[in-house]
Formats: C-alpha cells, structure tokens, sequence
C-alpha cells in the first residue's frame, strides 16, 4: 500500500536518522500515523542532539537488542545495517556483540552476594571475610589482572574470587576478549558506554552495573549529555510492542 504525502513526510523524517525503514515500522505509520507522529519525537530527541557519532548511536541500540535479555532480531538487523551504513567497520559491530554478550554474568554477580548473605544469615562459615581475608598467590594475581585489563575491582568480585577463582579466570577471559589490545577497535570510555546501554534497557535495568558503569564512563571523560543520550536511546526499545503487536493484528484480522 503506497503511502500519503503526510505519511511519506513522517518516514523521511524518521530515516533523516539514519535508521532502517522496516514493514513493522511501515505497519504502525498505516494503522495509527499519530502515535507514530509522537514516536518520531522521542526518536528524534534521542537522536537529534548528536552529543555521540550517528555510528555509535546505532551500535548502541544494537548491543541492547543483541543482549540475551533481549534477543530482538528485527532490531538486530536493522541498527548492524543502520550502523554499517553509518561507516561502522565489521570490527565495531563484533565488538559490540562481543561487549553485549557478558551480560550472563550477572547470575553470577546477583546470585553470589545473595549467597554470601544467606550464609551469614544462618551461622554458616563466610565465603569472604572482608579485609582480614587472606588471598594465595593465585587469587591476588588474577585480582591484578582482572584490574589491569579492565580497568576496575569491583568489591562484589571479592566473594567470586574467594569461592571460585578458576572461574572469576574464565571470566576474564572471556569479557576480555574485547579490551585485547591487538584487536580491540573502541576506546574504553566508548566500551562502558556499551554496557550502560545493555544495562540500562529496559529488558534488563541492572542498576549495580549501570551505576559501576556510569562511574567508570565518567571517570573516561564521558559527559553527563553522552550518558543521558544513551539511556534514551536504550529507551527506544518500547517501540518493539508495537511492532511485533501491530504486525501480529494484521495477520489475525486481514480479510
């Protein structure tokens, strides 16, 4: 179906953007073209401010629709091809992929506090016993690498390190894989804004993590503008109700 003036005017508007144009987003213009209206300001108020590259602010919704809480393949596609088109290299798109995918480890660094409480709690020796806790040669050097590669400690990581350090090891490798100097494409102010998107989205809203990641990005030089862009970028995501809703009525209702 071929669109009106108004409703050709209101796509323009949202691809200036740089954003794909999909059937789903077509589907919301034809049904409801002043709640799409509406969405394109906040669209736009998140995109328009420029405070970061046009490549970063696709790679940015990217790494929230990528994340496994997530896992939103129409927005997958669109904002790699958004970002791709933006001059985003395949390197930045891995590495946002790359960034996006240790976000299970926060089983981890939700279960392991929990833990630690519940022991105490009911009279049970203590993973962790605060600074009088005695690390072997193992532990305190993983504790030194940990901080060298990724630039923090976090004290929740005390407790992981003192319970299971093969593991925390693994870890390290596995999250370091995108601060690997001889690959590595993002300057790390960039990669912690990485992590505030995926944690901030509203699929997953880790508030221990995004505010360690909020302090780490300031810390980079990062702006409270920068930052603030981000969050409504991340919040665009609510759109996908519609989307994936309004392409669902169709096929039920068409004649």
């Amino acid at each position: 179906m071929s669109l009106s003036p108004e409703k050709e005017a209101l796509r323009s508007q949202f691809m200036s953007t740089g954003s794909t144009w999909t059937p789903a987003l077509e589907e919301v213009l034809q049904v409801d073209p002043s709640y799409f209206a509406a969405y394109l300001k906040m669209h736009h108020a998140a995109f328009n401010r420029r405070c970061l590259p046009r490549k970063v602010q696709h790679l940015l919704i990217l790494a929230a629709d990528a994340s496994c809480c997530t896992e939103y393949g129409p927005g997958i596609r669109a904002n790699m091809a958004a970002a791709l088109a933006a001059g985003a290299t395949q390197a930045e798109v891995l590495e946002t992929l790359e960034l996006a995918s240790v976000l299970g480890i926060h089983s981890v660094s939700c279960g392991v506090p929990l833990l630690h409480e519940v022991l105490a709690e009911e009279g049970k020796p203590a993973i962790f016993n605060g600074e009088s806790h005695t690390w072997n040669k193992y532990q305190s050097d993983l504790k030194d690498r940990f901080t060298a590669t990724r630039g923090y400690w976090h004290p929740g990581w005390n407790e992981v390190l003192a319970l299971d350090p093969d593991f925390l090891e693994a870890y390290l490798a596995f999250s370091g894989e995108p601060f690997d100097e001889r690959k590595s494409v993002f300057d790390r102010k960039t990669k912690e804004l990485v992590y505030i998107s995926i944690d901030s989205a509203s699929t997953h809203m880790f508030l221990p993590g995004l505010k360690l990641h909020i302090r780490n990005a300031i810390k980079l030089g990062a702006t409270p503008q920068e930052i603030m862009e981000v969050f409504e970028l991340a919040n665009l995501m609510g759109i996908h109700s519609m989307l994936e809703g309004v392409t669902t009525l169709k096929e039920l209702t068409k004649e």
